[in-house]
C-alpha cells in the first residue's frame, strides 16, 4: 500500500455515520422540541440564549433515548392528564408510567445540566 494513512482515515470515516446515527434524533425532532422549549420558557430567557439551551436539553435527551423511546415518552407526558378513558392508556400502563418517569428524571436533569430555570 502507498498510503496507509489515507486507508485509516478512510476506514475511520465508513464507522463515523453508524456511531453517529446510534441514538440521535431526527432533525425534525429536535426541531420540534427546540420550538416548543422556547414557547414554554418564553420571556426567561432572549432567543439566542433559548435556543442554546434548549438545544442543549434535546442532545441530552437524544443521549438517553432512542427516536421511538422518545416520541413516546413525550407523547404519554403530554396526554397521561387528558380526562376519561382516552387519558387511560397512559395512566394505566405501567410500562407507559415507567416512560414517563424516565422522561421526567431525565428532562429535570437536562433543565439543570443546561441551565434553564424552571
Amino acid at each position: 500500500m502507498k498510503h496507509p494513512q489515507l486507508s485509516l482515515i478512510v476506514a475511520g470515516l465508513l464507522l463515523v455515520p453508524g456511531i453517529s446515527a446510534a441514538n440521535d434524533f431526527s432533525t425534525v425532532t429536535r426541531v420540534q422540541y427546540v420550538q416548543d422549549c422556547l414557547d414554554l420558557n418564553e420571556g426567561k430567557m432572549n432567543l439566542y440564549e433559548g435556543t442554546h439551551k434548549c438545544s442543549c436539553v434535546v442532545d441530552k435527551l437524544a443521549e438517553v433515548f432512542s427516536q421511538r423511546e422518545f416520541e413516546d415518552a413525550n407523547t404519554g407526558f403530554q396526554l397521561k392528564n387528558m380526562p376519561g378513558d382516552r387519558g387511560g392508556v397512559f395512566k394505566d400502563d405501567d410500562n407507559v408510567m415507567d416512560g414517563i418517569s424516565l422522561f421526567k428524571k431525565t428532562h429535570i436533569k437536562a433543565y439543570e445540566a443546561c441551565r434553564i430555570r424552571r
